[in-house]
């Protein structure tokens, strides 16, 4: 083959990028006139084989042909302009990495895979079985870990990073989508509030629990309704005297509030409904609930759900536009970059939509990032939302981490208003309690990283009086001393007070104590 049909052809694919087998033929053909059908197929085929340019060999899409395209180019439009057949998992899931930035993690991989995650419950496919199958096709690279969460990778030979790795995305979408199971929790409160699923039945899942199941299959949150038609009762049910004692109908929830919901979400959520959905048919009393939350959604994404009958929830709908927007910033906020300017004017649009209220944790994430702000002001680089799993299958988050080789700084941040008190907590299990921070979360970290732990405990609010008692103690040990040599911090909690103390008459903390003082009052 002479060099001159190689540069035709990468001219062709430089000038009108990705082209499907049949389109590059077509084209090479129409450029040398001289060569027929055949050789144009033999030409392509020898430059593949050599590297000269890339394919999606082995996987065919449209007509079962190969994409063809260069190093630098870009699948996305190119896929989505072709609409793969996401009936079958491989064409979908090629789609979804390349859509995905290269890599997905392990609870995205088990979702628009329909994989099952507890083979002790279904005995389809499992979500490991497709992943080696990608595996062995040279589509994705050997699975790693971070922060103790598996991430699928795609291979280097067909994809092409902006940089080196694809680490600091990942590090973003974890930190998203833990901000987003707050958006999950409250969404399920407001479906609470109008009756449609059982008080406190709902249970919402983290990015660290993608084997967690429901019949086999991961869903991002599980609850139940007990609507008029959708219950099973074995119990005495006159019309105007309904039984007290119901099993619920199953609520399976698709959460998608990070990012566009997209088709392959969407085909990804009917399989696993259509899987569950299953094994109750012989249940004519129960059905099943499919609802998905979204920020927003493609056309053809909203349209297939629609079409197959999924109720559709978006925050503007649920939050209205203007705290759907604080929300949206919030996510993107650089935590390295933190401008508390910033973070006072997206709690400003905040109070001024009047349902300031309805999103409950909103307050909370922006007090992580102001202290975060407080951290990098004190000179260091620190990491929200850290996700720690030691040897015991033990698990725990932690809201602001500073790591250098020698040690670790552990912030646990309360958004709270003034007059509330953080407790010090029965044991080590109680939520929102000091124990469960010092004896559980730092001892999780020190186990997992090998390195000593500086435990700090920040609030809004203010301490129960045994929780004094407790940090008073832990802060004077000598130990403790030998480590707090900072000026921040310099003790291992800071409260309301504290915290205006050491912001004291510095104009850099001028938007800190403002946030302080508007956003974090008393309760009225």
């Amino acid at each position: 083959m002479s060099k001159q049909y190689k540069d035709v052809c990468i001219k062709i694919l430089n000038d009108n990028g990705p082209l499907l087998g049949s389109e590059l033929r077509s084209l090479l053909m129409k450029k040398e006139e001289k060569i027929t059908y055949d050789n144009a197929r033999t030409i392509i085929n020898r430059l593949k084989r050599n590297g000269d340019i890339l394919s999606t060999d082995p996987v065919k899409l449209k007509h079962k042909e190969l994409i063809y395209f260069l190093p630098f180019h870009s699948l996305k439009a190119k896929i989505k302009n072709l609409k793969p057949e996401h009936s079958t998992i491989i064409p979908r899931m090629y789609q979804a990495i390349v859509e995905e930035d290269g890599f997905l993690l392990w609870s995205e991989f088990n979702k628009i895979s329909a994989g099952v995650v507890d083979n002790t419950q279904s005995k389809r496919k499992t979500a490991e079985a497709i992943f080696y199958d990608l595996k062995a096709m040279g589509i994705v690279r050997e699975l790693f870990h971070h922060q103790g969460i598996p991430v699928v990778v795609a291979s280097k030979d067909w994809f092409t990073f902006q940089g080196d790795e694809p680490m600091p995305a990942i590090k973003k979408r974890i930190r998203k989508l833990s901000f987003t199971k707050g958006l999950t929790e409250d969404l399920l409160k407001w479906l609470e509030s109008m009756n449609l699923i059982g008080w406190s039945s709902s249970h919402v899942k983290d990015v660290q629990n993608y084997n967690e199941g429901y019949n086999g299959f991961y869903f991002d949150a599980v609850s139940y309704t007990y609507l008029w038609g959708m219950y099973r009762t074995n119990s005495k049910d006159e019309l105007f005297d309904p039984s007290r004692e119901k099993a619920g109908s199953p609520v399976l929830i698709e959460s998608i509030l990070h990012r566009p919901a997209k088709r392959h979400d969407i085909s990804g959520f009917i399989e696993r409904i259509q899987n569950v959905k299953g094994p109750m048919k012989t249940d004519s009393n129960l059905k099943i609930l499919p609802i998905c939350f979204v920020d927003s959604a493609e056309k053809d994404a909203y349209s297939l759900a629609r079409e197959r009958g999924i109720l559709i929830m978006k925050l503007t709908d649920v939050f209205g536009t203007k705290l759907a927007q604080s929300l949206k910033e919030l996510q993107d906020i650089d935590p390295d970059k933190v401008d508390p300017q910033k973070l006072s004017s997206i709690l400003e649009k905040a109070n001024d939509s009047g349902r300031d209220g309805e999103f409950g944790n909103l307050k909370g994430y922006v007090f992580n990032f102001l202290v975060a702000s407080i951290f990098n002001d004190a000179g260091y680089r620190t990491s929200i939302g850290m996700k720690y799993m030691d040897g015991q299958g033990r698990n725990c988050e932690c809201d602001i981490v500073y790591e250098d080789p020698d040690l670790i700084i552990a912030c646990e941040v309360k958004g709270r208003n003034q007059d509330h008190e953080t407790p010090l907590g029965k044991d080590n299990e109680e939520d929102d309690s000091l124990k469960k921070f010092f004896e559980r979360t730092c001892s999780i970290m020190q186990k997992v990283t090998g390195k000593p732990i500086i435990p700090v405990f920040v609030t809004s609010g203010k301490f129960s009086e045994d929780a004094l008692i407790y940090l008073t103690n832990k802060n004077n040990s000598k130990k403790m001393q030998a480590k707090l040599k900072h000026n921040f911090p310099s003790q291992i909690y800071y409260d309301r007070k504290s915290l205006l103390n050491y912001f004291g008459n510095q104009r850099k903390f001028t938007e800190h104590k403002q946030v302080l003082k508007k956003y974090f009052k008393k309760n009225k």
